[in-house]
């Protein structure tokens, strides 16, 4: 038995339309809102993306977190 109570016990699956690979992130919907991924579920208040489209959302939303960072 591991020494973290219930982490990584459940696997999420990718909240992007089309994709079915485990989930890496979860991040809030309204950060995610600002990208052009495709979600499943609109409704959700947090996405669980893949690698893959975690790398996507980054890449778009790369000046916006920079100019966040500033203010």
């Amino acid at each position: 038995m591991s020494g973290t109570a219930g982490h990584g016990a459940k696997t999420d699956i990718c909240d992007v339309e089309g994709c079915s690979c485990e989930a890496e992130r979860s991040l809030n919907m309204k950060q995610v809102a600002k990208c052009t991924l495709r979600l499943k579920n609109m409704d959700a208040r947090n996405v669980h993306l893949c690698k893959e489209h975690y790398k996507q959302y980054k890449k778009e939303t790369k000046t916006d977190r920079s100019i966040d960072s500033i203010y």
